[in-house]
């Protein structure tokens, strides 16, 4: 949820969203990534680029929020 927390802010790259969450450990955020874009929260650029945001010689994948993804941050958690 903190990667969709922090999406809130605007489209990020890997490094950008690292920066806004105080600098997890890259295999923490990937892995974090991985499940938001497995749940349908945010948008990727492509099929051919990989989680650390690289895309064959293309810059870096900017990563947005869906509209579930700003639904998921509008609900309230319950147990």
């Amino acid at each position: 949820m903190a990667i969709v927390a922090a999406l809130r802010r605007g489209p990020a790259t890997l490094d950008a969203l690292g920066a806004r969450l105080g600098g997890p450990a890259r295999e923490d955020l990937t892995w974090a990534l991985d499940d938001a874009l497995r749940r349908g929260w945010v948008s990727s650029p492509g099929a051919d680029c990989g989680p650390d945001g690289v895309c064959s010689t293309s810059a870096p994948a900017v990563f947005g929020l869906t509209e579930a993804g700003r639904a998921a941050v509008t609900r309230p958690v319950t147990s």
